[in-house]
């Protein structure tokens, strides 16, 4: 296939492929999501190594409805650390999920005393300590305690912040909860919005669960309902309904906890529509099958479900208009909308459901739900031909009438002077009409490398939806490599409305001759293994000179020392003028260590260091030589 080819191929599947993998605006949390979970839970309880991940999976296989033993109780006494709130925090919440585990109270009144009377103490750490607390039937001043967090909301209003302070709120009592669900709608607003379909706030899944926790949290504490818009509601059961799988228990812990009060007939309940039968409305699969439950796949009650209209995408044109659906389970989950109708064209098409609830309650959601379908039709290739002609029309063409889905018997042979032409029309069984196609394809085989080559069949600008594929086999030789041979020739049609996608063998033995040597084909298979390591090798060391020459040289740079010595011995060099004192011992010091730091530099040290190391020695060089020469000039002055 060239790469032309394979680009074209690629434009055309991914519109299509788009399409089909595009859901509705929320998803259920079906049965295997719950297990998925529940298996995320079960495989941590086996190998957790700190409290906080006991709490996490004893919590949240709890919340999904399983009790595991009291064994766990002695693993949670073994992981606390009594003088960490956190993690007294998390101890007591674990023991309260299992139904005989009482932790001893006295061993963390000190710690949770300390952590609530600190004014270090923040939000996050007055939460675990009022919630250890009343998980231990200690008591607390709430009083101190609501002065303490309206303290801290002033010096931190972040969002987790003012989470935390919620939950505290949801632990004392019921007139501080309802100040603080009050606020609830404060905090939705700061959530951020993400294409006009979903809420959540910055740190993702787990910190937006964690956060909306609180929310239900406090005003269940404070027996009041969530004071939010319901369309805020929705987006964020949006975001929580498209997170299947998380990373980490917490989020895990907490997007389990979120369900759990999204489907709780106590709070409001967003109401969930998906289509659960194939998008392709035909013959064979002639309604549409729409499930209606909660956020967990539960059902909800019986409902009037009405199909305000359903429109074509293409044009807007209406196909059906007020139409009830059809319950077709006992307990009021799936309903039918009878669809297929001859007189319904082919297209894709938006349903526009409203549902109204029997029984009133706290439903949201029951508006402006879309389920997107689309009606397919069965195709048919007519007019089918295939032309072998010259490149210069010297000679008269061939033509060669086929019929789907025989294929040519006779050996069809080609050379470079010549092209081959197919022509083609697909049609509409229901409407009797010529149609356009989305995929359109003519291929070669190589029969005996299986080689293949793919060229586009375009639509003619006639307007009769005709599709033409011209192969020119001198200017479109280097596809083939030049390689003569035997090809097996196929016309591959598809479209996303067409019930069946067609392959259809042309001819089987079809014979290309090309006027130069044929190439080698590219290895494909090995273009993307990986190559041999380039190892990098680091320029070899040169070859050291002689012996005898580094010897020379290291007398001739020694040199100038024996002759200086010499001078000093004929000019009759003696210690008897040197001063004697703390000064001139210094000096000596000071200048053998400057000696001392050269050699250092040579075999150690570099340029940098040497120089920060020679500035400190500077400085008693520089004062005991200044002494030493004023004490000699002193004495000079004497003598003289």
């Amino acid at each position: 296939m060239t790469s032309t080819s394979l680009m074209r191929i690629i434009i055309f599947i991914l519109p299509i492929f788009s399409w089909y993998i595009t859901s509705t605006i929320a998803s259920n949390l079906n049965i295997v999501n719950l297990n998925g979970l529940k298996a995320q839970f079960q495989t941590a309880i086996k190998s957790f190594s700190d409290v906080a991940s006991l709490h996490y999976t004893l919590g949240g296989v709890k919340e999904l409805g399983v009790q595991l033993p009291d064994s766990h109780c002695n693993d949670i006494k073994k992981l606390v650390d009594k003088s960490n709130v956190e993690s007294i925090y998390h101890a007591t919440e674990a023991a309260k999920t299992l139904v005989n585990c009482k932790l001893p109270a006295e061993d963390y009144r000190s710690t949770l005393t300390s952590v609530l009377q600190s004014d270090e103490s923040k939000t996050a750490d007055i939460y675990y300590a009022v919630c250890s607390s009343v998980n231990l039937g200690l008591n607390i001043d709430e009083s101190n305690i609501e002065k303490r967090l309206n303290t801290l909301a002033k010096t931190d209003d972040s969002i987790l912040s003012q989470a935390y302070g919620l939950l505290t709120g949801a632990q004392l009592s019921q007139p501080i909860a309802k100040y603080y669900a009050d606020t609830i709608n404060d905090l939705v607003q700061q959530a951020d919005e993400i294409d006009g379909r979903i809420l959540q706030y910055e740190g993702g899944i787990g910190t937006t669960a964690f956060i909306v926790n609180s929310f239900y949290e406090v005003a269940e504490k404070a027996g009041v309902s969530i004071k939010t818009d319901p369309k805020q509601l929705i987006k964020f059961a949006t975001y929580f309904s498209s997170k299947r799988h998380v990373a980490t228990l917490r989020s895990a812990y907490y997007l389990t906890k979120v369900f759990k009060h999204l489907c709780d007939n106590k709070n409001p309940v967003p109401i969930v529509v998906s289509r659960i039968s194939p998008s392709a409305i035909s013959p064979q699969n002639p309604s549409v099958l729409v499930s209606i439950t909660n956020l967990l796949g539960q059902p909800v009650g019986e409902m009037s479900v009405v199909a305000e209209s359903a429109k074509r995408k293409e044009d807007g044109v209406v196909v059906i208009s007020k139409q009830k659906l059809i319950s077709k389970a006992s307990d009021f989950s799936v309903y039918e909308l009878p669809f297929y109708d001859t007189k319904i064209p082919r297209g894709f098409y938006t349903i526009h459901l409203t549902l109204t609830a029997r029984n009133e309650g706290k439903l949201i959601g029951l508006t402006d739900n879309i389920i997107d379908v689309k009606v397919t039709s069965e195709g048919t290739i007519e007019n089918a031909e295939l032309i072998v002609a010259d490149r210069d029309h010297g000679a008269q063409s061939k033509t060669y009438k086929l019929t789907y889905p025989n294929a040519q018997s006779d050996k069809l042979e080609l050379d470079y002077h010549q092209k081959l032409t197919v022509k083609f029309q697909i049609k509409d069984k229901q409407s009797d009409e010529f149609m356009p196609v989305q995929q359109a394809f003519l291929r070669f085989t190589n029969k005996q490398s299986k080689k293949e080559i793919i060229y586009l069949a375009e639509a003619t600008d006639n307007g009769n939806s005709q599709y033409k594929v011209e192969v020119d086999l001198t200017t479109n030789a280097n596809d083939f490599r030049y390689q003569s041979d035997k090809y097996e020739l196929v016309l591959i049609l598809g479209d996303s409305l067409l019930q069946n996608a067609y392959e259809w063998i042309l001819n089987n033995n079809v014979h290309l001759t090309f006027h130069e040597d044929s190439l080698p084909d590219k290895d494909y298979k090995n273009l993307y293994l990986p190559r041999q390591e380039i190892i990098h090798q680091f320029r070899e060391d040169e070859k050291r000179p002689p012996n005898i020459v580094a010897f020379v040289f290291s007398t001739l740079a020694l040199l100038p020392l024996l002759i200086l010595l010499i001078l000093w011995l004929k000019l009759g060099f003696n210690l008897s003028g040197l001063p004697l004192g703390l000064s001139p011992l210094g000096f000596h010091i000071s200048h053998g260590a400057a000696f001392a730091l050269m050699f250092f530099y040579w075999k150690y040290l570099d340029m940098f260091q040497t120089i920060r190391y020679l500035a400190l020695i500077s400085i008693p060089l520089f004062l005991f030589g200044h002494r030493v020469l004023s004490t000699l000039a002193a004495r000079r002055e004497k003598k003289a």
